[in-house]
């Protein structure tokens, strides 16, 4: 007869503190485990840095309603959604703090489990859990702080690009929805299996090639990936008072991708529009392209460029010989068609189905200065 396997609610919070977070992460300062704040260092410890923090709560990965439900690939994402922010400035990790609210029933073996998927993303990066808090509710949901230091007058800024800039991504460019697509349609992974599953289950923020991208500053202006290709854009032109010209004729994009859209029939650049593969979106003066691309080469990371800074405003996407005002794909909270609300089937309906562009009043009065 199997052992009942023992959970949360059998040891309970102190035992699990002391049983389970105490022996991981109290190692490096055993005295200052346990306090109410996490104590990294006075500010002299890093002269000329500023700290810079951000928090984010982290949602039912994609990965789990594909039915990879291990709680490792949901302390993984929560790792990386935190790090990418601090990847997206040109930030060096010091380390995180994690929120965790979990269910009594939660067995100890799926904790360790979610903390291994936590702790590894964050030593991928250089990072550690530095402490935080934990208590029960009637589900999960995580949260997490990620706190980093920029050299003082070199970290990376939504703001600072102009006309003539060119627009790049670093990172891959359509892996995850393609992946996505891929085990939902039961498309054959053959040889690609690796890649279409690692943004899937594993993606890891730009963190190393931010860091050198800001050291040499290479980028007028930078945002995560958020959200999705179109809202990034959006906030970066309003921000800059400009226009983001977006243009994927030239682009090359990954084997894996182009294999999936072979066999759902479905343009490589609707995998490129969405969000999940955790990219840095910046500008880049044309002086600096050659730099940057081989920058991110030396990082063994992609890098594609996708259009053009213009004089104007908005986001506009040239594809099939038709130029304007780009479709807002995205997925705001807080808004009836956030997928959140209303599902992930419906977002991606809008990704692979939906129309590339808007049109009517808008469309004449963004295109204006297009040309």
């Amino acid at each position: 007869m199997k052992t009942p396997e023992s959970t949360l609610q059998d040891l309970g919070e102190r035992r699990i503190i002391e049983e389970i977070l105490r022996p991981r992460y109290a190692n490096e300062s055993p005295e200052d485990f346990g306090h109410d704040c996490a104590i990294i260092g006075d500010t002299d410890e890093w002269p000329g840095h500023i700290v810079v923090a951000t928090t984010d709560p982290c949602p039912e990965p994609v990965a789990s309603l594909l039915g990879y439900t291990d709680l490792y690939y949901r302390g993984w994402l929560l790792a990386t959604i935190n790090l990418s922010d601090l990847a997206a400035t040109g930030a060096t990790p010091k380390g995180l703090l994690t929120s965790l609210i979990l269910p009594n029933d939660l067995s100890v073996a799926d904790l360790n489990r979610l903390l291994d998927g936590i702790d590894d993303c964050s030593m991928a990066n250089e990072a550690r859990v530095l402490g935080g808090n934990i208590k029960e509710g009637a589900r999960i949901d995580l949260t997490a702080t990620a706190i980093g230091v920029c050299v003082k007058g070199k970290a990376l800024s939504r703001k600072g690009c102009r006309p003539g800039d060119v627009i790049v991504v670093v990172g891959d460019l359509g892996l995850f929805w393609a992946g996505v697509l891929a085990i939902q349609k039961r498309v054959p992974l053959g040889d690609y299996e690796s890649e279409l599953l690692r943004n899937v289950l594993t993606p890891s923020p730009k963190v190393k090639v931010g860091q050198a991208i800001a050291n040499k500053a290479l980028l007028t202006a930078c945002i995560d990936n958020s959200d999705g290709l179109y809202p990034s854009l959006a906030q970066l032109a309003e921000i800059n008072q400009c226009q983001m010209r977006v243009n994927f004729e030239n682009v090359s994009f990954h084997p894996a991708v182009l294999h999936v859209s072979s066999l759902t029939s479905i343009s490589p650049t609707r995998y490129s529009l969405g969000w999940g593969d955790w990219q840095l979106i910046g500008c880049c003066s044309p002086e600096n392209l050659d730099a940057l691309l081989a920058l991110a080469r030396e990082c063994n990371t992609a890098a594609s460029v996708i259009g053009k800074v213009r004089t104007g405003r908005g986001v506009v996407l040239a594809d099939a010989g038709e130029a304007k005002p780009m479709a807002p794909i995205d997925s705001q909270r807080f808004t009836k068609d956030s997928w959140f609300t209303v599902g992930l089937e419906s977002y991606i309906d809008v990704l692979t189905k939906g129309p590339l562009w808007i049109s009517g009043d808008i469309e004449r009065e963004q295109t204006s200065s297009v040309e």
